[in-house]
């Protein structure tokens, strides 16, 4: 088969961009957040988290714009499963539009900053327009091809203009309380960061966080929320997800499967372990 010069051509331009793209997502180095949504999601249930998918308060944060919401509970009653539910669900339903998503960890010392948070969205925003890759390459060029690292200045900067370029973007941040830089300027600080990402005109986020209600967190997000974009996660909101738990674990699990045959005595277990649970 004939191969033109201009086929040629653009087979070694796409090489070298793929070899470039390759760079550049070595050089930002972030964490990888997938690792916390696979965990995350093998620990849900059918059902698990459908009353928060079937909310108004849901449905509210999807429609408009620069919309905001803010998840609430004590440690265990489920925020990082609830999260990686609404994950998948808007992963599922949501067409072109990127969705971009990160969990702070207490355990892993890489997700508990805001430079890291932010090389992940910027790895994770679909990089389509060209437009997008071009900042990047700029970026990667201005700091002598990657030898040295960029400013945490300089990826918010990046991040934003890059999100500017497309029509509707998604970010849900999970466990903000795990993040160890919240407090400072919006280059510094998570939560500055997040006032500064919903005040322009110029992007449509639809951001959603959760975390523990820590006295800081609940100061700033007073400042950008409204009542109703505050759900705190209670025992009575949660107790199905808590339930459909309870009854997988006494119906399949293998340190109970001598009750199988006793349907009446696996209804007293999943009965005595609800009562214990109240809310957790």
């Amino acid at each position: 088969m004939r191969v033109t010069t201009q086929e040629t051509t653009d087979a070694v331009k796409n090489l070298w961009s793929e070899q470039k793209r390759g760079k550049i997502e070595c050089w930002l180095s972030s964490p990888d957040p997938s690792t916390n949504y696979n965990k995350a999601l093998r620990k849900c249930h059918e059902g698990s988290g459908l009353w928060f998918l079937e909310s108004d308060a849901f449905a509210k944060w999807k429609t408009r714009r620069n919309s905001f919401l803010w998840l609430n509970g004590i440690p265990g009653c489920g925020k990082t499963i609830l999260s990686s539910t609404i994950i998948k669900d808007l992963n599922d339903n949501l067409s072109s539009q990127p969705l971009l998503y990160f969990y702070f960890d207490f355990n892993d010392s890489a997700k508990q900053t805001l430079e890291n948070m932010l090389r992940s969205l910027i790895i994770q925003l679909p990089c389509k327009l060209e437009d997008n890759w071009k900042q990047l390459d700029s970026l990667f060029s201005s700091y002598e091809d990657g030898r040295r690292q960029p400013t945490r200045e300089s990826l918010c900067k990046i991040l934003l203009n890059m999100i500017e370029q497309v029509k509707e973007v998604w970010i849900v941040l999970d466990a903000l309380d795990e993040c160890c830089t919240r407090m400072g300027s919006p280059t510094e600080g998570l939560l500055s960061w997040m006032k500064d990402l919903l005040k322009s005109e110029q992007r449509n986020v639809h951001l959603l966080v959760t975390s523990r209600p820590e006295q800081d967190i609940k100061s700033e997000v007073s400042e950008l929320a409204h009542d109703d974009d505050i759900v705190p996660l209670q025992s009575d909101l949660i107790a199905d997800d808590i339930r459909a738990y309870v009854h997988t674990r006494v119906r399949r699990g293998n340190g109970l499967k001598r009750w199988r045959s006793q349907p009446e005595v696996q209804d007293e277990i999943e009965t005595r372990l609800m009562k214990q649970a109240d809310g957790m």
